[in-house]
Formats: C-alpha cells, sequence, structure tokens
C-alpha cells in the first residue's frame, strides 16, 4: 500500500506543527520540510477543514495546530486525508476486466491486509511519532 503525496504531506505538516506548538508560516514549512508553497496551501487548506489546525491570514499569519490534534491517531489523519484506500480496482466497485471478478478470493486477503494496516496505525498517535512533543 502506498499513501499519496497529499497525506505524506498532510503527516509532515502536521508532525512540524506539533512539534513547534506556534505559528509557522508557509515559508517556514516550505523550507523546512521541502515541500512547495503550492502543495503546502493545498494540504493546509484540507487540514483546517478537517479542524486540525487553524489558518490565520495576513502579513503576521500562519499555520497554528489545535491543542488536541496531537492526540489523534495515524488511522484518522490516513483516512480523512487519503482520498481512498482501494488496493485494487475492484474494491471501488468499478467496472474492472479482472478474470476472476465472480471467484476472487484474493480481495478478502487483499481486505484483512488493509485492516490490518489500518489497525496498527489506530495504535499511534501523532504525539507519539512528533518528535520532542
Amino acid at each position: 500500500m502506498r499513501l499519496t503525496d497529499h497525506t505524506d504531506y498532510s503527516l509532515r505538516v502536521l508532525m512540524y506543527l506539533n512539534q513547534k506548538k506556534n505559528l509557522v508560516t508557509l515559508n517556514e514549512l516550505a523550507e523546512n520540510l521541502k515541500i512547495s508553497k503550492n502543495n503546502l496551501i493545498k494540504v493546509s487548506n484540507q487540514l483546517a477543514k478537517l479542524g486540525f489546525i487553524e489558518t490565520i491570514r495576513g502579513r503576521t499569519g500562519g499555520l497554528l495546530i489545535h491543542k488536541d490534534t496531537g492526540k489523534l491517531t495515524l488511522r484518522m489523519i490516513v483516512q480523512e486525508t487519503e482520498e481512498n484506500l482501494d488496493i485494487a480496482d475492484c474494491f471501488a466497485n468499478k467496472s474492472t476486466s479482472c478474470t476472476f471478478r465472480g471467484s476472487c478470493r484474493l480481495k478478502r486477503s487483499l481486505s484483512q491486509a488493509l485492516e490490518a494496516f489500518l489497525d496498527s496505525l489506530d495504535r499511534t498517535t501523532l504525539d507519539a511519532i512528533t518528535p520532542n512533543a
């Protein structure tokens, strides 16, 4: 399973903000995380809509993590930031050219693997992975 860049960037932004615990500018994030400002704008907008961070506009603005965001599990964050967790086409119930569509046993195994992955993420909080949090 591979997470999208968007989820990767979201996790890194949240870790950085969780570590700093104060207002951080997009320029600081871009410089320290090596992520483009355009990507950071998209990520920060979604994180703000989800209620994980606060965005403050203006010359003295920036991003600030909400107090309880560090207690969120990685599963919660990944499920909110990842567009979908479909491992294969058949998970999305799309029409697929799979020969085994009606009698497939692979989907069950992949589904169990996905659930094990998510269960593992459910045991770890943002605070636990953030250095010096």
